[in-house]
């Protein structure tokens, strides 16, 4: 057997024999599995290792109440399962200590509740979802955690036959293999000096020199897509920490927080965690300078009419207006003047991506300079601000950055 245990998460009462069948595969693998029941309504058809009502207990519901308001309406169906995801989350955060990775199975509402469990663990933790809604829409489900989603391809009812008991083996061992493979542990890279970077490929050329020159000095940058979910994830590294510095290099996901029909919104507030923690940071503005959406016919009727990228099929870009873009100016400084001095503004004059050098699709120098302007005008002393005569990915950019942060680590190591 393994060390670490398996939890199954499963509304009993309609997957019972699926999750049962689950247990058993990962027994004949060598590893505990444990059933946890996410039911509402009707009785479990196979016996549960935790119960329902022990859930609801970690949440300190009445089970009785519970059910009885469940089965009138005075509690909705979604607000049920909800509620039994937040109780099976502070189960699996009890079991951290023991537990080897987790699965879940289900439908929509079996899908739902076992996402929000599973989004209490940490990043790193081996997670799957076995679902029959796996093929559309996943983000909710998902958000910016590391989970693994499976297609059942048949439904998850009335028994296991030759398709699921396929697909759920499948699952059973691509868990067990990712459990034992977990070699990457905190404690063993405890030595290593982490370096969060935040990226697009609109600024891939700096963050590239910059990745480059990181590991010349004996760091392990580790780079998150802008995307909303990428930059979340970094946020919450950082909370735990993680690294022992940030290069904020792309910035677009602050501009999906202030608005929000942009499709990269963050799940997490951005540019706040390594301020408030005094971790060494460096932020260059990349592409703070427009909106993403998707297909050109996404686009809401109040950004038509702009400065437009067309990125890829499925990707447009379209330019922040002036009044926009100088908001994005005040609300970055009031987030980075919250600094205890050991944050660094890099700000390059000739465009913060590709898409606004000389001549490209969203190039508008009068509104940028307007924006550094306002920007160094709210910016606190506390930072350190450094302009640059170059596009955010030349060469000069980089080594701003590189200087930046080199003085204020070394800052930080003489207190």
């Amino acid at each position: 057997m393994t060390r670490g245990i398996v939890i199954i998460l499963a509304t009993l009462d309609t997957k019972g024999d699926e999750a049962l069948f689950l247990k058993n595969k990962f027994f004949s693998l060598g590893m505990e599995a444990i059933m946890v029941d996410l039911g509402i309504y009707s009785d479990p058809t196979v016996e549960p290792d935790v119960t329902r009502e022990e859930l609801l207990g970690y949440l300190s519901i009445d089970p009785s109440d519970f059910a009885k308001k469940v089965r009138t309406g005075e509690i909705r169906r979604d607000e049920a399962i909800k509620t039994m995801g937040l109780g099976a989350g502070k189960f699996l955060l009890k079991t951290l200590d023991r537990l080897g990775g987790v699965i879940g199975i289900g439908g929509n509402q079996g899908t739902a509740a076992a996402s929000i469990a599973m989004r209490h663990l940490p990043i790193g933790i081996p997670k799957v979802i076995v679902s029959t809604v796996a093929s559309g829409n996943i983000r909710p489900f998902i958000g910016y955690k590391d989970i693994m989603m499976m297609f059942s391809v048949a439904d998850l009812e009335f028994g296991p036959n030759t398709i699921s008991k396929l697909i759920l083996s499948n699952a059973a061992s691509a868990l067990a293999g990712m459990i034992r493979a977990r070699e990457m542990k905190l404690s063993e890279d405890a030595e290593k000096k982490r370096v969060a970077i935040s990226t697009l490929g609109s600024t891939g050329s700096l963050t590239r020199k910059c990745v480059n020159k990181l590991k010349e000095l004996g760091y392990e940058p580790i780079v998150f897509h802008a995307s909303g979910a990428g930059g979340s994830a970094m946020e919450e590294l950082i909370e735990t920490g993680f690294f022992i510095g940030v290069l904020d290099l792309n910035l677009h996901e602050l501009v999906g927080e202030v608005f929000a029909d942009d499709i990269y919104s963050p799940m997490k507030p951005r540019v706040e965690n390594a301020v408030e923690m005094g971790l060494p940071l460096v932020v260059v503005p990349g592409s703070i300078n427009y909106l993403v959406f998707g297909p050109p016919e996404s686009i809401p009727s109040v950004y038509r009419g702009r400065k437009t990228h067309y990125h890829n099929p499925y990707n447009t870009n379209v330019r922040l207006s002036r009044e926009e873009l100088l908001e994005m100016a005040e609300i970055l400084a009031s987030k980075l003047n919250r600094s205890i001095g050991n944050v660094a503004l890099v700000l390059p004059h000739r465009g913060f991506s590709v898409l606004d050098t000389s001549g490209g699709p969203l190039y508008q120098p009068e509104d940028d300079k307007l924006f550094l302007k306002t920007l160094k005008e709210k910016i606190s002393s506390r930072v350190i601000l450094l302009e640059v005569d170059d596009n955010i990915n030349g060469d000069k950019t980089a080594e701003a950055v590189i200087k930046c942060f080199n003085e204020i680590t070394e800052k930080i190591g003489s207190y």
